[in-house]
């Protein structure tokens, strides 16, 4: 056998720690600076949240025998999948979640013949070594959550449609909002800063046009509209949510948008006992990712079927 797999007991960084905003190019308000805006909830709406998950089955090494030379690996199991609400109505988890998409990729950061390892179950993946193994999973879940993204748009056409994360050119195509719950970097100038301070539950801050964002979409030009919305009582950032649409719609599309985030989302909000995360970490979303995982089965029993191919091998 040219290749031996020799499977670490550490898990890889979590690629929440990897993941950074991408541009500081504030190019002004598109709104009124000195107000903040009221959001508004519709007496009927549908509205669909789309997130993602990533589990690592088995971080590995893989010896090429021939070339003497040993490369980093990861066994992962990538999901996305959608969850679609209408407020005021039942929703029944077996019927609002759905759309669900599942890839089992096996990344090696080396130069290795995929027909080696024909027999897994898995989908091998050959990374340059100049790469990073999480940002290229990173990568790949947000390409399942964009196909599932666009299938939404295609056949439900939600009035809200919110993506968890930044979006990306791959979005293109889809009237979607991107949902930033972490924020690490403020498009706003201090002078304005008090607009957040002051800010209201279901309100939000003026639109802000930001340009093309600089490590993400360094080659795809890509402008944006992005403004915050208070998401829950109390002081502080972790109060607050950032929203973004593309930069390509119309103005007044995107006011409709925001407003629609501003009135809706905070009915979303989870509180402390629900989740560490609150209330950023919108309870939809907590759902989505936690049926995603129980659809995936116990991750012990696939750590366990490597274990078994590679350990005995």
């Amino acid at each position: 056998m040219r290749y031996r797999v020799s499977l670490k007991p550490w898990e890889m960084n979590e690629m929440e720690d990897l993941e950074y905003e991408e541009s500081e190019q504030f190019a002004g308000f598109e709104e009124d600076p000195t107000d903040v805006y009221e959001g508004y909830v519709p007496e009927e709406f549908t509205i669909a949240f789309v997130d993602g998950i990533r589990r690592i089955d088995h971080s590995a090494y893989v010896w090429d025998e021939s070339k003497n030379s040993s490369y980093e690996a990861v066994f992962a199991t990538l999901s996305a999948g959608a969850i679609i609400l209408k407020p005021k109505s039942i929703n029944l988890i077996e019927h609002s979640f759905c759309m669900q998409r599942v890839r089992r990729v096996f990344l090696v950061k080396g130069d290795v013949e995929e027909s080696a390892f024909a027999g897994l179950d898995y989908e091998v993946k050959k990374l340059l070594e100049d790469k990073e193994l999480s940002l290229e999973l990173l990568r790949l879940l947000r390409r399942e959550e964009v196909d599932t993204a666009r299938e939404v748009w295609k056949r439900v056409k939600p009035q809200l449609l919110v993506c968890d994360g930044t979006l990306t050119s791959e979005h293109r195509g889809i009237t979607c909002v991107g949902f930033v719950k972490t924020i690490k970097r403020l498009f706003i100038s201090r002078e304005y800063a008090h607009l957040l301070q002051n800010l209201k539950k279901g309100y939000r801050t003026p639109l802000i046009r930001v340009h093309s964002q600089r490590k993400i979409e360094e080659k795809a030009k890509l402008d944006k509209y992005t403004w915050y919305v208070k998401l829950a009582e109390g002081e502080g950032i972790g109060t607050l949510a950032r929203l973004e649409a593309f930069g390509n719609l119309p103005k007044e599309k995107v006011k409709e948008l925001a407003d629609l985030t501003a009135g809706v989302l905070p009915m979303f909000a989870s509180a402390p006992f629900q989740d560490p995360r609150s209330p950023q970490n919108l309870l939809p979303i907590k759902v989505l990712e936690n049926t995603l995982r129980k659809h995936l089965g116990a991750p012990d029993i696939a750590r366990k079927r490597l274990q078994e191919i590679f350990l005995n091998a």
